[in-house]
Order: structure tokens, then sequence, then C-alpha cells
């Protein structure tokens, strides 16, 4: 297929990769994978170190742009990667290969979970333990992300101000209305006089601009409650357009649209759902299938997964055929570091939200501290941690 110009300068070593072989090895990696950092380690080291497929900068360039466009920043990658390889097909191979491990495992773990054994083993005990692990795994995420993006006096009145505005927001409009404005307040600030980004935009880009612009419409507007499940997944489209900072900042936007009477997923399903998660490959997002499972079932699951990964693999496909005009711009750039500042507040609040629905007991204290050690200290991987949590509880509760 031809190349144009802009997709050679993003990705100056493409050759004919066979497409089999392209959904063999994501695939593989991907079922490796737990966490998006993971997935783009794995890539690295196939397609740069070993088969010297890309450049390190370009892969490093491909890195970057992941981060700056919302949607799970690995699969990001993936898609990127294999439209480098091979243009557009590629990136729809290598975008399936990316998602499928993940996509089955959860869809696996909803059926069982609507069993009554699951149900009876679940129990409220158990759950609240859970809580207290994973709002300290989104808790240390949020320590390290603080560290490596907010720095200086902008950056951290920006968190803080999203922080405060999180804590008050009572719709998926305040969650477009802060980024915008944390957009708008790095490109203000920026010290660097605007210049005009030179990028050719075709009118099929702005088909798609207009389209994902649409979808974001969608999920920012106050709507009746009994259209909750109707624009579901339009719906949950347009909140993938918002998720920037990893999988954890989705939490409290995935609530929004999911816990609510009309959709019927209640907060122990919720929890479970991401307690789940670092039990799968994949991203955090992978909890996705899980929800459209419980709401609609297999095609549930396979439309939510659309829904929520497709749209910003197609951004990002348009963003890498333009990334060498918008590294050229320092005030767009500049708007991008505040933006992902404010992202910060996202992990905050979602550990907010979860330490205020957990008892304050001694056995729960003493899980949080338990939980921070190995997260924190030991860096030990999160299935781990849940298994020895539930083997304790489980072990208290037939002892009791």
């Amino acid at each position: 297929m031809p190349t144009r110009p802009d997709d050679a300068r993003a990705a100056p070593a493409r050759d004919d990769e066979p497409l089999l072989t392209l959904f063999r090895v994501v695939l593989g990696v991907s079922a490796l994978s737990w966490g998006g950092l993971a997935l783009m380690a794995q890539l690295e080291q196939h397609y740069v170190v070993r088969e010297k497929r890309l450049t390190q900068t370009a892969f490093s360039d491909l890195v970057a742009l992941a981060w700056m466009v919302p949607g799970p920043v690995g699969c990001n990658v993936a898609v990127q990667l294999g439209h480098a390889l091979r243009g557009r097909a590629g990136a729809w191979i290598a975008g399936v290969a990316s998602v499928l491990p993940f996509f089955a495992l959860m869809t696996l773990f909803a059926i069982f979970y609507r069993t009554p054994l699951v149900h009876a083993v679940a129990s409220r005990t158990l759950l609240d333990h859970f809580s207290v692990v994973l709002a300290m795994l989104i808790g240390v995420t949020w320590y390290r992300q603080t560290r490596a993006l907010v720095r200086g006096p902008l950056e951290w009145g920006v968190a803080i101000a999203a922080c405060v505005a999180l804590a008050l927001a009572a719709s998926g409009g305040a969650y477009v209305a802060i980024l915008v404005a944390a957009f708008a307040a790095g490109w203000l600030a920026s010290p660097v006089p605007s210049k005009r980004p030179d990028l050719r935009v075709t009118r099929r880009d702005l088909q798609l601009l207009a389209a994902l612009a649409a979808l974001i419409v969608v999920f920012a507007l106050p709507l009746p409650h009994r259209l909750d499940a109707a624009l579901l997944w339009p719906r949950l489209a347009g909140a993938g357009m918002t998720l920037f900072g990893g999988g954890f900042s989705a939490l409290p936007v995935l609530k929004t649209l999911f816990v609510t009477p009309t959709v019927g997923i209640t907060n122990d399903d919720f929890t479970l759902a991401f307690t789940l998660s670092p039990l799968s490959p994949g991203p955090l997002l992978n909890v996705v299938p899980f929800f459209g499972y419980l709401v609609d079932g297999w095609m549930g699951a396979l439309v939510a997964t659309l829904a929520l990964f497709v749209p910003s693999g197609c951004l990002v496909v348009l963003a890498q055929r333009h990334l060498h005009g918008m590294k050229a711009n320092p005030r767009f750039e500049h708007a991008m570091r505040v933006l992902r500042a404010a992202t910060t507040a996202f992990l905050a609040i979602a550990v907010w939200h979860i330490a205020r629905r957990v008892p304050l007991h001694p056995p729960y204290l003493l899980t949080a501290v338990f939980a921070a050690m190995c997260f924190g200290k030991l860096k030990l991987p999160a299935y781990a941690v849940y298994a020895t949590v539930g083997l304790a509880c489980g072990a208290w509760l037939l002892w009791a």
C-alpha cells in the first residue's frame, strides 16, 4: 500500500512485516503482559532490539504520542506499531491482537461471576479488603505520577483545582470541562509565542475528528436517566476520549456510566471488576468487557470493547501522521504537560471514592499497610498481593 510522506517520517523503518506474523507476535506479547507498560516494553524488546524493525528514536516517538492522546497507552502503542509496519491494515491487526487476550479472559470472569457459587464466595468482608488493596495500588500509582508529571506551580495549581472539581462533579460533562480548562491554562500560560503548526489535514481527517467530538458531546451532555442504557455505548466511546494518564483515571469516569439504576451494575460489581483486572493481562481498562457482559452478555462485551478502544486507536493513528507538526509547536507541548498534571486528580479521587466506603476497622488498616509496603517498597505484582490478602481473609472467615 502506498505511504504518505508524513507516515514515512513517523516510522522510517517500515517494511513488509507479514500480517499473520504481526498478529501472532502482538497476540503473544499481549497475553504475557500485565499492564500497558509491560506491553510496551515487550514490543520494544521484540521490534527494536531483536528484530530491528524500528529505530529506538521511532519507537520512542510512538510511546510519547501514545501518552499525549486519550485511551490505553499500551494498546495505542501497539496500534501505532502496526500502522508503522503495515499501514492501516497493520494498525487494525495489531489493535485486535493487543485486545483479544484480556477480552476473552475478562469475559470469562464475568460469565463465572454471574454464577451463584461466585456470588456466595465474594463476601462483603472479602470485597472490602480487596477494595483497600485496590485503593493502595491506585494511591501508589498516583504518588509516582505526581512526582513525574506535577512539578511547577502551574501544574500543582491545576492538579489541586482538578481534585476539588472532581470531588464536586456530578456528571460526565465535568470531566470534559476539567480537561479542556487544563489544556487551555497550559496553552495560555506558555512562555513561547503562539506558532501556527504546519499540519495538512484532509477531509477524511476532519470527518473523523467531527465524529469523535460528537461522541464527547454525547458523553458530556446531561441526559435523562431513562437514556442511560439506550446511549450507553456511544457515551462510553465519548468517555474514552477523556481518559488520559493510565487506566486508574478511568475509575470515576466509568462509575458514572455503569453504576446507575438504569444500567443495573452495583458498587460491588464495579469494585470486583477492578479487583479482577490485575489478574488478567492487558491494561487496567480490561474491565470494560466485564461490564459489557454484565449489561448485555457476549454482545455487550464485544460492543463495549469496540466502543472504548476503537476511537482512541483511530485518533492515535491520525495524530501519528501529524506528529512532527505537533512536536514543532512548544505551546502545544506545554499545554499537554499541564493536561497530564490535571489527570493525576482522577487517581486521587478514585482513592477517595473507595476509601470512604470501607469501614475504618483495624483489619482494613492492616491490609492497607501491607498493600502499601508490597506496592511501594517491594514492588510485588498486583495478583500476588490480591492472592495473599484473599487467602488470609478466607482463612480468617473459616476460623471465625
